[in-house]
C-alpha cells in the first residue's frame, strides 16, 4: 500500500510539474508580449519626439532614435499590420535625414567659420573707430581661430602608437542637452558626422561635399567681397563726416 501511494505522488508530482512549465512558458509569453506592447507605445511617440529633437538642433538624439525604431519596426514588429503607416513615415523620414545633416554640415563648414572672421574684422573696425585713428584697417586675425581644418592638422601628427585625436573625439562626443548644440562648431560636426555614420550615409556626404565644393568656396569670396566693400564704404563715410562737421 505504501508502495502504491508512493507511485500515485510521483503521478501526481509529474502532473504537478507539466503544470508549471506551461504556466512558466505562459507567464514568458505574456512578458514578451507586454514588451513588445511597450515598444509599440514608445514608437508611436517617436515622430513627435522627432520632430522636437530635430527643431533644438539635436541631431545625435534625432538619429539614435529613428534608426533603432525603423530597426525595431522592420524586424520585431514587421508582422504588426497597425504600423505600417508608421513604418512607411519613419522608414521616408530616415531615407531624408541625411540631407538635413549635409546641408547643416555646409553651413557649419562655410558660413559660420566664415562669419566669425568677419565679426572679429567688424569688432576691430569699431574699435578702431571709437580711437578715431586714421590709419589702415588692421589686417584679418585668423591664426587663432578653431578651424576644422586646424582640428584635423593636430589628429594628424599624433604617434601611430597612440589613438588619434580624431578617432577619440568622434568616440567621446556626446550630445548636452543643457548646451547650445551649435556653440562649438567643431563638436557640432563630430555629431553630424556621427549621426551620418548612424544612417550610413557618409559616402554621400563625402560626394555632396565634393559636389558643392567650388559653389560653396564661390559663396565665401562673394560674401567677403561685399563685407570688406560695406567696410570700407562705412569707413569712408565716417572719414568724410568727420572732415565735414556740418
Amino acid at each position: 500500500q505504501v508502495k502504491e501511494n508512493l507511485l500515485s505522488c510521483k503521478m501526481l508530482l509529474h502532473c504537478k510539474r507539466d503544470e508549471l512549465r506551461k504556466l512558466w512558458i505562459e507567464g514568458i509569453e505574456h512578458k514578451h508580449v507586454l514588451n513588445l506592447l511597450d515598444e509599440i507605445e514608445n514608437i508611436k511617440q517617436v515622430p513627435q519626439k522627432l520632430e522636437q529633437c530635430m527643431a533644438s538642433k539635436r541631431y545625435l538624439n534625432a538619429t539614435d532614435m529613428l534608426v533603432s525604431a525603423v530597426d525595431s519596426l522592420e524586424g520585431p514588429l514587421l508582422q504588426v499590420e497597425g504600423l505600417s503607416d508608421l513604418r512607411l513615415e519613419l522608414h521616408s523620414k530616415k531615407m531624408n535625414m541625411h540631407l538635413v545633416l549635409i546641408d547643416e554640415l555646409h553651413r557649419h563648414l562655410y558660413i559660420k567659420s566664415t562669419n566669425r572672421v568677419g565679426q572679429r574684422s567688424k569688432e576691430k573696425g569699431r574699435m578702431s573707430s571709437l580711437v578715431k585713428d586714421a590709419s589702415p584697417v588692421p589686417l584679418m586675425d585668423v591664426t587663432n581661430l578653431s578651424t576644422p581644418r586646424k582640428f584635423l592638422e593636430a589628429s594628424q601628427f599624433s604617434t601611430p602608437g597612440s589613438s588619434s585625436m580624431r578617432e577619440t573625439s568622434l568616440l567621446e562626443i556626446k550630445e548636452d542637452t543643457e548646451l547650445d548644440p551649435e556653440e562649438n562648431s567643431t563638436v557640432f560636426m563630430g555629431i553630424l558626422i556621427k549621426g551620418l555614420a548612424k544612417l550610413k550615409k557618409i559616402p554621400e556626404t563625402v560626394k555632396a561635399i565634393q559636389d558643392r565644393l567650388e559653389q560653396e568656396l564661390k559663396q565665401i569670396v562673394k560674401r567677403s567681397t561685399t563685407q570688406v566693400a560695406d567696410s570700407g564704404y562705412q569707413r569712408g563715410e565716417n572719414l568724410s563726416q568727420e572732415n565735414q562737421p556740418r
